[in-house]
């Protein structure tokens, strides 16, 4: 399976981001994994992480801080 990651220069707000994708915006959850980045982590991204089923393609919510 192909790992899907994009670096963006600024916050992709209200777009599709994948677990993997980075912007200058980052900024991770508390219980996040200190040595991985990527949206997946991030406090902005939505992947409907305290539902049932989680989103394999979150939104970015930023600057909406989604989970702590």
């Amino acid at each position: 399976m192909e790992v899907k990651s994009n670096r963006y220069d600024i916050p992709k707000r209200d777009g599709s981001v994948w677990p993997e994708d980075i912007c200058p915006a980052y900024t991770s959850r508390e219980d996040a994994i200190p040595s991985i980045q990527g949206c997946w982590y991030c406090k902005y991204a939505d992947f409907h992480l305290k539902e049932e089923r989680a989103l394999e393609v979150g939104i970015c919510n930023w600057p909406k801080i989604i989970i702590e």
